[in-house]
């Protein structure tokens, strides 16, 4: 019923050729049935395949018909996974506000703040998703990471912590490892990086900052020149991002570290 429902709705703005071609497939597919299971025996075995394939083409033109119908938030999911922020910000906040109640939503609108500066707005929008759901793990990681690029490491340790407890993938130990660095607590960060490097053996950058802070605790050797040349970049990127703040001053640092270091090598 749900299914008709949705057909009912969208029917309207499909294809003219896509109607047609649906209109003939399901009377041909009624005619199918008909003879599957009333006609002569003889037939019947040959319209239940016709039918079965009827089906399948009934499938394809659904998925074809609806082909322009994508939701704001996947459209600015697409947007945000290719680094469009601004096309996803957008599509987000174009969302009427009584329906912008979904946790993922308010999450993924928070993170495209973050990635453009606006961290009060990005806060406001985390701190919302966490109070319609307070264990929700990438809103806790996202509120973590927020806190990180504005330089509060201990309230970004904490956070993150809470998501790995509440289900994050492992791989956020990197960034739960960065923030005790920063803050400090060079012991507990040192779990977390080694741990970390194993579970992002396939992100030169991420590689490349564990590499600087386990060389810097004297627990591995100096990142590599080719490690080096592949995720460099990224974290100049980032330094500038984030400039005005302390974490961006930190990076900053690094960077100029292990600018110096390629220098030599």
């Amino acid at each position: 019923m749900i299914m008709l429902r949705d057909v009912a709705r969208r029917l309207p703005a499909w294809d003219g050729s896509v109607k047609l071609a649906l209109g003939l497939a399901v009377a041909l597919l009624l005619l199918l049935l008909a003879l599957a299971f009333g006609g002569p025996s003889e037939i019947q075995f040959q319209a239940r395949i016709g039918a079965f394939g009827l089906l399948v083409t009934l499938q394809i033109l659904f998925l074809w018909a609806n082909r322009r119908h994508v939701s704001p938030y996947h459209q600015a999911q697409q947007d945000f996974i290719a680094g469009d922020y601004q096309s996803a910000r957008k599509q987000l906040e174009a969302i009427p506000e009584s329906s912008r109640v979904s946790v993922d939503a308010l999450v993924l609108l928070g993170n495209c703040y973050r990635h453009l500066g606006s961290y009060d707005s990005c806060g406001a929008a985390l701190e919302r998703a966490l109070q319609i759901k307070p264990e929700h793990h990438l809103a806790l990681f996202s509120r973590g990471k927020l806190s990180l690029v504005t330089g509060d490491y201990a309230r970004a340790a904490e956070m993150i912590s809470r998501a790995l407890r509440h289900g994050s993938p492992q791989v956020v130990r990197f960034d739960l490892g960065q923030a005790l660095y920063l803050n400090g607590e060079h012991e507990a960060a040192s779990e977390h990086l080694l741990a970390a490097r194993v579970e992002l053996d396939d992100d030169p950058p991420q590689q490349l900052m564990i590499a600087h802070y386990l060389h810097a605790l004297r627990l591995a050797e100096p990142p590599g020149r080719s490690l080096t040349q592949a995720g460099l970049e990224h974290w100049r990127r980032e330094a500038a991002t984030h400039a005005a703040t302390a974490y961006g001053q930190a990076l900053s640092e690094a960077v100029d570290a292990l600018e110096k270091q390629l220098a030599l090598a």
